[in-house]
Parts: C-alpha cells; structure tokens; sequence
C-alpha cells in the first residue's frame, strides 16, 4: 500500500517537474512583451501589419519558447505563427500562409534591432 502510495507521489512531483510552474501573471507578462517585438518583425521582414489572437503558447520548460498567431490586417485568411525565445526575446521562426510567406523581404541589415532585442 505505502509502495504504491510513494509511486503515485513520485509520479506526479515529476509530471509538476516536467509540465512547468509558470503563473498566468508570468505568462502574459511574457505575451505582453513578445507582441511588440513580433509585430515590429512582421513589419521589418514581412512588410505588414498584423494583429495577434490572445491564444498563444508557451512550450516551456522545453524550448522556453512563446508561440504568438495572427493574421494580417485587412485580411483574416493571411495567418501566420511566430516563434520567440522568451528568455532572449529574438525570433526563433515564423509560418503561415502564402499570402503572408510571398510577402518575406530581406531585412535592413541596419536596423537589427527589432530581432535582437533583450529582456529588459
């Protein structure tokens, strides 16, 4: 009885361990610093303007990545994702439609920042 009790008990510290302890606060504190960063990069690379869902992931603690979707302005069926590191707020990838992906420009390569930006 007390074996399977310590089995149960181990079995679901690890599950806390694994699926990560971050509070809502701490979640939107990161969307909320994240969205800035993604629209001025859909901007710089994509050249559009774009308008983010409040449903987003944070598939943390395994790749401490924030996971924002949106859409286009003006055009609900040009959808995209966009990938951003939340420890060092720099893109990680971004998908979507072609209406969004035919749209990629080269970035200004003096204007770094808006991929680079650090958590302040």
């Amino acid at each position: 009885m007390w074996r399977n009790l310590r089995i149960i008990f181990l079995i679901t510290l690890v599950l806390l361990l694994l699926s990560g302890c971050m509070s809502k606060a701490q979640k939107k504190a990161i969307y909320d610093q994240a969205i800035p960063i993604a629209q001025q990069y859909m901007k710089d690379n994509f050249n559009a303007d774009v308008i983010f869902s409040d449903y987003y992931e944070i598939n943390d603690p395994m790749n401490s990545e924030i996971v924002l979707y949106g859409h286009m302005v003006g055009d609900e069926s040009a959808t995209f994702s966009i990938g951003i590191d939340h420890q060092t707020f720099k893109v990680n990838n971004v998908g979507g439609s072609s209406k969004v992906m035919d749209r990629y420009v080269e970035p200004d390569q003096t204007n770094k920042s808006s991929t680079e930006n650090t958590k302040k």
